[in-house]
């Protein structure tokens, strides 16, 4: 090969490489937004874990609603159900931590690069007959370690540990398993 010949091909390289740039590449406006941001600090839900009466989960797989029968959780829908009331409670225990979580942004006006637009899951917990607070789970963080949620009718979006859509995930697929 010939230095001439080099010369042609990383010519034609840089040209291609700079069409790409210049007319074909666009950013994903749906990717999570990345930057850096002042971590603040917050309690997402001041609730008190032996608080919590009734947990419904809502995902692409399905609804399960669950209830508190004393220290154990049993699944009332769907009927027949066998979850361990153990994978339940952990998601409480994720849910209710007593640390605080970290705020991604105070009032976000568009949720859709947190994937809490179209969320992931919807957690509502039950505290009584009327007090019940709905959770939407979205998408991962750039380095997967934690998850977006806010709470309904608040602007606040906040980081959820991973553990979060993990518990999710093993319940869904406890109650698939149990179905068949």
């Amino acid at each position: 090969m010939t230095w001439r010949r080099i010369a042609i091909y990383y010519t034609l390289s840089i040209l291609l490489g700079s069409y790409y740039f210049a007319f074909e590449w666009r950013p994903s406006a749906d990717q999570p937004v990345r930057g850096v941001r002042a971590v603040q600090q917050s309690r997402f839900l001041p609730l008190v874990r032996d608080d919590i009466q009734e947990l419904v989960l809502r995902s692409k797989d399905g609804m399960i609603h669950s209830r508190r029968n004393g220290q154990n959780w049993e699944v009332i829908e769907p009927q027949g159900t066998k979850i361990t009331s153990a994978l339940l409670a952990s998601l409480v225990e994720s849910l209710t931590a007593d640390k605080e979580v970290q705020v991604v942004e105070q009032s976000a006006s568009d949720f859709a690069p947190y994937g809490l637009a179209q969320p992931y899951s919807t957690i509502e917990i039950k505290t009584g007959e009327k007090d019940a607070t709905t959770v939407f789970i979205g998408d991962h963080n750039p380095t997967q370690s934690s998850v977006y949620a806010r709470k309904e009718n608040s602007p606040q979006v906040v980081l959820l540990g991973y553990s979060v859509r993990y518990y999710e995930e093993l319940i869904f697929e406890a109650a698939t398993t149990s179905k068949s």
